[in-house]
């Protein structure tokens, strides 16, 4: 093949490759940009988040003792706590990956929470400036968000926050802040690893063309350096036998 064509062909495969892998790495620097200037706590909504102190048990009369709580399980438990949600003493018993909740008081099994406390819980939490606009639950699959399963309470705040609070349905636990911050930065991060999706995958496909493609580009920017040399000692052989 004529060396000019050659040169030709493998210019316009590199400009090609350049652009592709150009807008990519635009990508790469903007939301890179974006993750290190915003304070990751002001993403995980830290400052939304107000420091209550668990009340104190002093063992009230009545309580059920924990062994009969375990007993009604009938399943081999890794721990039992004793808390109070809502002025109520509640066990909370880890199994197999998921949680109990037994009226302390009564040794019977609680229903997850209502909207009631659910809402008590979050405005107790809560040490924004907004005020509660929906509450809405999800008893098994969550909002991607969220990043667990179900039964939760996902509490909307409005302005000026327009904060997004899990609570977990069983525990009463604050499990998860999500503010427009939050997805603005979850954005930036599926951009950043190429998994626009899930947002959680580092071996996507994507990745991997993208690595394939810049080697490409490299070979072709290889190719016309050596073309370049190349031609660049043909010129001085020509004009040497011209002296």
């Amino acid at each position: 093949m004529n060396t000019a064509i050659l040169n030709r062909n493998i210019r316009r495969i590199h400009l090609w490759f350049g652009i592709g892998i150009g807008l990519q790495l635009g990508l790469w620097l903007i939301s890179g940009l974006f993750m290190t200037i915003v304070p990751i706590d002001n993403v995980r909504g830290t400052h939304l988040r107000s420091q209550t102190v668990q009340d104190l048990l002093d063992r009230p009369a009545g309580l059920v003792a924990p062994q009969d709580v375990l007993y009604k399980l009938e399943q081999e438990a890794s721990t039992l706590t004793l808390k109070i949600i809502n002025a109520t003493p509640v066990y909370l018993v880890q199994s197999d990956e998921q949680v109990f909740a037994f009226d302390a008081m009564t040794g019977e099994s609680r229903d997850p929470l209502s909207e009631e406390d659910a809402r008590s819980i979050a405005s107790q939490r809560y040490a924004g400036e907004g005020s509660i606009s929906a509450a809405t639950f999800y008893l098994g699959t969550a909002p991607k968000e969220y990043g667990r399963e179900g039964p939760v309470w996902r509490i909307d705040f409005d302005h000026p926050d327009r904060a997004s609070f899990y609570i977990d349905a069983i525990s009463g636990d604050l499990k998860a802040i999500r503010t427009g911050l939050w997805r603005t930065f979850d954005f930036m991060w599926g951009l950043h690893i190429m998994d626009w999706s899930n947002r959680e995958n580092f071996n996507s496909w994507w990745i991997r063309a993208t690595a394939i493609f810049t080697l490409f580009f490299f070979l072709t920017g290889l190719g016309l350096v050596a073309l370049r040399i190349k031609s660049m000692a043909s010129r001085r052989r020509a004009l040497k036998k011209s002296l």
